[in-house]
């Protein structure tokens, strides 16, 4: 059987992680303010509005600072002349293997909160669908990127 990959991303991660969750999860205190809005605070209503919202900062606490750590501690990567390695998930681990022979093309990609840290993702698109790898540093990234394209062309000549 194949060793696992042993390349980790970057630790910078978690906290681009962290933010970016603590921002998309802000929007799920939409519902009980408008929850509150409609009913007021009826003692029933009062009741179902604290449970609602005490649930939404639990999964808001475990989503900005447990999980990011724990999808940062699983994600591994490796690459060589043949195929691409990507071991991630938190509670249930998935394990792709892509060769290079079916790789298209090969991207580095920032968004703001990526770009704030100095970090970049490097995304494997094949003809069926794209894999990412998500958080590296930035000349890390390049690095990865480049060596993927040129191994991928490689695997090409070989075909």
């Amino acid at each position: 059987m194949k060793k696992p990959p042993s390349k980790k991303i970057t630790p910078r991660a978690i906290r681009v992680w962290q933010l970016g969750a603590a921002i998309s999860n802000l929007f799920y205190f939409v519902a009980p303010a408008i929850y509150f809005s409609i009913f007021g605070h009826e003692s029933y209503h009062f009741w179902v509005l604290i449970g609602i919202t005490s649930v939404l900062i639990v999964y808001w606490f475990l989503g900005v600072l447990l999980i990011p750590y724990l999808r940062w501690k699983k994600w591994r990567y490796s690459y060589d002349q043949h195929e691409i390695d990507l071991k991630r998930g938190v509670i249930v681990t998935k394990r792709t293997l892509i060769p290079l022979s079916r790789v298209q093309h090969v991207d580095t990609r920032q968004g703001p909160l990526l770009r704030w840290y100095k970090l970049a993702s490097v995304t494997i698109s094949t003809a069926a669908t794209t894999h990412e790898i998500p958080a590296l540093d930035e000349d890390v990234a390049n690095s990865v990127r480049d060596t993927i394209s040129k191994f991928a062309r490689l695997a090409e000549e070989d075909v």
